[in-house]
């Protein structure tokens, strides 16, 4: 398999320097999300889910379709005795090294050694990226999913189809990792039409054939096991269907925003920024001079290579052109697949007679998720990673274009680059904001556990059942803070709130900690 990537003897020096860049960057990663708390709430179902692997049910049995792969892998830990949210943060990070050197190979088919390097150091230092790294959300996973994917499909395409099978075992791991990996397939079928046409070879089918076996053995397996646990219940579809139908997120939902330009007006602070506030999701603010010279490589270099790669309009640039434009009238008015679909469309005929064909095949990957996740109203910045390769791939296009405008040293750009994102990666974590929010639910947790071992036989109320049933075990009663008549009818011998209690008179606070107030049935 190794032959296959192309490498040299000197592309194995720069995978060890992005291995160990990697595996430094995500410990350090690690130790800061552990002191500063989880704050995404999301991460406490996956640690629910995957206690649940272990026999152990805690309100997972409607949640337990969520990243089988990732809940899975994080109950390995919990079965060799380490029962700690620690584990899904090494999961995860592990996940993000993988996709790095994934990254590399993929690039090193593009670009010369220290293009791919830089390439991989940018990606693995955009903020966006550092702020959900190694924190036990699925977002880089399943990027790193994607990356290598990818790359497997492009050998398997352009070389050698026994990659096939590697390509779609990937794909359905992907899947399992989580869902919207899908939203890239169409890009990686548009490089297969450009590449094969609409015919499939018989080489190709045969592999393909097998591929699809192992992973539908794979998928069986995998669902059989989420059906039983889940008791049949499987809402993994819900996003993907809503976004096919044209519905829109809940309007409840904190991260409820109809905005379609959300993405792309904070893009700058996705690339750098200099203050990180948690409200509800990360919120990245003032973009640094950094955003600016990346925006501005990726302006200059593409304008450069429009340039370059300049022709004369024919008629039958009219027919892409027509589907772009009826793209555009349909977004927001049909479902987002609809317009996806034209964009593809269109970029087919472009691509199809072009020796630009990786071009637009990286548009594709770009539009294929960008189009989705800004008509979906529910948006979190994180949404927005699976772009990011392909963002990538852009600014070292852009790179190589201006080097060999200019006659300059072809490592000086590449190089200044690497030194400002490795300093951005490892100071990134001073933009946070300091808060106690996230680590005062384990403190309260903790207060309670050393207050009364007997804590998991004790009935015990809380405005939050998604966080503490991690921390505190099943016997607990969601109730809303404001709904004090419920609380004080309650047989709870403990109430979690994060608010003061003015009406009750069947429990006395005991504890404040950081105005989360822990109230004891009296």
């Amino acid at each position: 398999m190794l032959k296959d990537f192309n490498l040299n003897q000197k592309d194995y020096y720069y995978l060890i320097i992005i291995a160990v860049f990697s595996i430094v960057l995500t410990v350090n990663y690690i130790i800061f999300n552990s002191n500063f708390g989880i704050y995404c709430s999301d991460v406490y179902v996956y640690l629910i889910n995957a206690l649940y692997y272990t026999g152990v049910n805690i309100r997972a049995t409607g949640t337990i379709y969520l990243s089988p792969l990732i809940c899975f892998l994080t109950s390995i830990f919990f079965r060799l005795g380490f029962v700690d949210n620690l584990a899904i943060y090494i999961v995860t990070g592990a996940f993000a090294i993988f996709g790095n050197i994934g990254f590399y190979i993929l690039l090193k088919r593009y670009f010369n050694e220290v293009l791919s390097l830089s390439g991989c150091i940018i990606y693995s230092s955009l903020t966006l990226y550092l702020t959900w790294l190694a924190n036990g959300t699925l977002d880089i996973p399943a990027v790193s999913m994607i990356i290598w994917t990818a790359l497997f499909s492009i050998i398997a395409i352009k070389e050698n189809p026994k990659f096939y099978k590697y390509a779609i075992l990937f794909v359905i791991l992907g899947i399992f990792t989580r869902y919207t990996v899908i939203l890239t397939l169409p890009a990686l079928v548009l490089y297969y039409i450009y590449e094969k046409g609409f015919k499939m070879e018989s080489e190709d089918f045969k592999e393909i054939k097998k591929g699809i076996i192992i992973g539908l053995l794979l998928v069986i397996i995998t669902m059989g096991a989420i059906s039983i646990m889940g008791s049949g219940h499987f809402g993994a579809s819900g996003q993907i269907s809503n976004g096919i139908s044209g519905a829109q997120g809940s309007e409840t939902d904190p991260a409820y925003n109809t905005d379609v330009t959300y993405y792309v007006s904070n893009f700058l602070n996705f690339i750098s920024n200099s203050h990180t506030v948690i409200d509800g999701n990360p919120i990245l603010e003032n973009p640094t001079p950094l955003s600016f010279i990346i925006i501005g490589i990726l302006i200059i270099g593409m304008l450069l290579w429009l340039y370059n790669n300049r022709r004369k309009p024919e008629k039958k640039d009219l027919i892409p052109l027509a589907f772009f434009i009826v793209a555009i009238l349909s977004f927001t008015r049909i479902s987002s697949v609809v317009t996806t679909l034209l964009i593809l469309a269109g970029l087919y005929f472009m691509g199809r007679d072009s020796d630009n064909k990786n071009e637009y095949f990286m548009l594709a990957w770009i539009f294929s998720n960008l189009i989705f996740f800004s008509y979906y109203s529910i948006k979190v910045n994180r949404y927005l990673l699976p772009i990011f390769p392909a963002v990538i791939y852009f600014v070292l296009l852009s790179i190589d274009t201006i080097n060999k405008r200019i006659k300059i040293n072809e490592n000086i750009l590449p190089v200044i680059l690497i030194a400002l994102f490795i300093i951005q990666a490892f100071t990134f974590t001073l933009t946070f904001e300091q808060t106690d929010e996230f680590k005062t639910i384990e403190d309260v947790s903790d207060y309670i556990i050393d207050s009364n071992p007997d804590y998991k036989n004790l009935s015990i109320g809380t405005y939050n059942v998604r966080a503490y049933n991690w921390w505190l075990g099943e016997n607990l009663l969601a109730i809303e803070s404001s709904d004090e008549e419920t609380i004080d009818s309650s047989n709870a011998t403990y109430y979690i709130s994060d608010k003061i209690l003015e009406n009750v008179t069947n429990y006395t606070e005991i504890k404040n900690i950081n105005n989360v107030y822990i109230y004891e049935r009296v």
